[in-house]
């Protein structure tokens, strides 16, 4: 087979792959463009930049104390901007940094307990948003998309997304 016909083979192949991906599209651009405003309202209150955000939730999923150089990448921002941005979320007791114990020029960040409360915070606007989109579906839908998650939630990576005290459905 040449590698023109190789490649229209792979294309048809994955015809299926990109329908699903534009169908998944879809609903993420509705949902980003209808139900995030308690998720937008609770940014502003808490006065969280998309970038402060972002760096609360690589630290909660690293479960663990990161170097600033390791946000940095993670984000990613220059080694300054991550440092201004952990500053801001210092000096407001969300995170904590200090040197490393080996490596002095090494500086360590984590989230505090205000930190981890401020994520509970916006993760619970972000689901107030869905539980309204959910109210809209008709039973039918429901059970489809309900089906259908289930399926997706045997995966242990998008299980641990769950939000707290909602473990099984």
């Amino acid at each position: 087979m040449s590698n023109a016909a190789d490649a229209a083979a792979h294309a048809d192949a994955d015809g299926p792959v990109r329908a699903l991906a534009g169908d998944l599209y879809a609903l993420v651009v509705f949902v980003h463009k209808h139900c995030n405003a308690d998720l937008f309202e609770a940014m502003r209150v808490l006065d969280l930049s998309m970038t402060q955000l972002k760096l609360l939730h690589q630290l909660e999923d690293a479960g663990q104390e990161i170097t600033l150089k390791e946000a940095a990448e993670r984000l990613p921002l220059s080694l300054p901007a991550a440092s201004r941005t952990v500053e801001d979320l210092v000096r407001r007791g969300i995170v904590e940094r200090h040197e490393d114990v080996t490596d002095r020029r090494m500086k360590r960040i984590s989230l505090t307990d205000d930190g981890r409360s401020v994520i509970r915070q916006v993760n619970a606007a972000r689901l107030t948003g869905l539980e309204r989109f959910a109210h809209t579906l008709n039973d039918d839908e429901r059970a489809v998309l309900s089906r259908a998650l289930a399926e997706l939630m045997r995966r242990p990576d998008v299980a641990v997304c769950r939000p707290e005290g909602r473990r099984t459905p």
